[in-house]
Parts: C-alpha cells; sequence; structure tokens
C-alpha cells in the first residue's frame, strides 16, 4: 500500500506541476522577425491548447479560424512561432481582449539580424510541434539586448503562495498526526 501511495503522490505532482508549467506566464528575449494571419485548422486532439468559441474566435465552414502569429528568433538563432489570440474568461485566466493591439505592437516591433531590437514577449503554453499548438503571447516589452532577462513576478509570486499553502497543509497534517497518535484508546 505504500508504493501505490508514493506512485499516486509522484504522478499527482508530476500533474500539478505539467499544470503549473503550462498556464503561468514565461518570459523569452528574443528579435520579431514576422507577424502575419493564417487560416489556420485546429486538430482535434489539440483543441484543448487553443482559444475557445466562447471568445470570439469564429470558425468557417471548414473548420478553420483566423488566427494572428508571431514569428521570433532567440538570440542564439533558433526560431520560436507564439499564436496571438484572446483568452477570455476562460482557463488560464488572462483575461485578455487586446489581441488586434498586441498584434500592431509586434509588428511595429519587427526588426532584421542586422539591425535588430530585442523584447520580452511573456506568454503561456506550449510549443508542441507534432500537435501544432503554440504558446499565446500575451505581452511584449522591449529591452536593452540579448542578455536581458526581465524577473517573471507573476510566476513568482504564484508559486511562492502555492509553496506557503502547500507548507501549511502539510504542517497541519504534521500536527494532526501527532495529536491523534498521543490520544489515549
Amino acid at each position: 500500500m505504500y508504493y501505490v501511495r508514493v506512485v499516486a503522490g509522484v504522478l499527482f505532482g508530476i500533474l500539478v506541476f505539467g499544470l503549473l508549467d503550462y498556464t503561468l506566464p514565461s518570459q523569452n528575449t528574443l528579435r520579431i522577425s514576422n507577424t502575419y494571419n493564417r487560416l489556420t485548422e485546429i486538430p482535434p486532439s489539440a483543441t484543448i491548447f487553443w482559444a475557445s468559441d466562447s471568445t470570439g474566435t469564429v470558425e468557417n465552414a471548414q473548420g478553420q479560424r483566423d488566427v494572428r502569429f508571431i514569428d521570433a528568433v532567440r538570440p542564439g538563432g533558433r526560431v520560436f512561432v507564439y499564436r496571438n489570440e484572446d483568452t477570455g474568461w476562460v482557463w488560464p485566466p488572462y483575461f485578455k481582449y487586446d489581441s488586434a493591439n498586441l498584434q500592431a505592437e509586434a509588428t511595429n516591433l519587427q526588426s532584421s539580424a542586422r539591425d535588430p531590437i530585442w523584447v520580452s514577449v511573456t506568454a503561456y503554453g506550449w510549443r508542441l510541434p507534432w500537435m501544432s499548438t503554440y504558446p499565446n503571447a500575451i505581452s511584449i516589452n522591449t529591452v536593452a539586448g540579448p542578455d536581458d532577462h526581465p524577473t517573471n513576478w507573476a510566476a513568482l509570486i504564484v508559486c511562492g503562495v502555492l509553496l506557503a499553502l502547500l507548507t501549511l497543509v502539510w504542517r497541519m497534517w504534521a500536527q494532526f498526526r501527532q495529536r491523534s497518535a498521543r490520544r489515549p484508546a
């Protein structure tokens, strides 16, 4: 029974870590190389990684939707692609309704390799090429250079609060076990 609890605990920990890794914002310093809209067919297996219909996204008769994309290049030369969709009131709760403004800002910050403009893109989600999923860009801020990595305060605060709650529950459970062990039969 002990091993079943350990395996269940490890699986639960992996699930929580995956949920946090997907939903918490991440920041990448990069150079924007292109912005565009594309009619995109969302694979049925990947619909949970894309915006829901309640956010105002409209699909055509062929099941395609018009999605904004931001192409970027990291300081090391690797390319990275973001999608830019409104999140609405669904999970994760970013309440993003400014994807058109963000696309205009990204277009304005496009630069070439010869004269780069470095930006920090805040986004959530995963890039899974085999499932055609992209992280969703939330905001874009200019930075001094390719070595500038702003502190991700939102993720640090959320992780700190969750760690404090986990410590509180762990201590409460330990006290409960200690008090129940002292009780006479």
